[in-house]
């Protein structure tokens, strides 16, 4: 399996437990740097945190 295939396995067994999160542009640093400059706010999710996306992969990707 490739690491695509991977990415879109564990994309799909999180997606119940995990929240959908905003992207939110940075005005100044996109000017900055003359490009586009993005935070995705993983700080919105239940936990507080973007670690629970991998915790629950882990779970979710084990077996007996």
């Amino acid at each position: 399996m490739n690491i695509y295939q991977e990415i879109l396995g564990a994309e799909k067994r999180i997606r119940p437990y995990v929240l959908k999160t905003p992207l939110f542009k940075s005005i100044y640093l996109s000017e900055l740097i003359n490009g586009a400059v993005y935070f995705k706010l993983e700080s919105e999710q239940i936990t507080g945190s973007f670690k629970v996306r991998g915790a629950m992969n882990k779970v979710l990707s084990l077996t007996d």
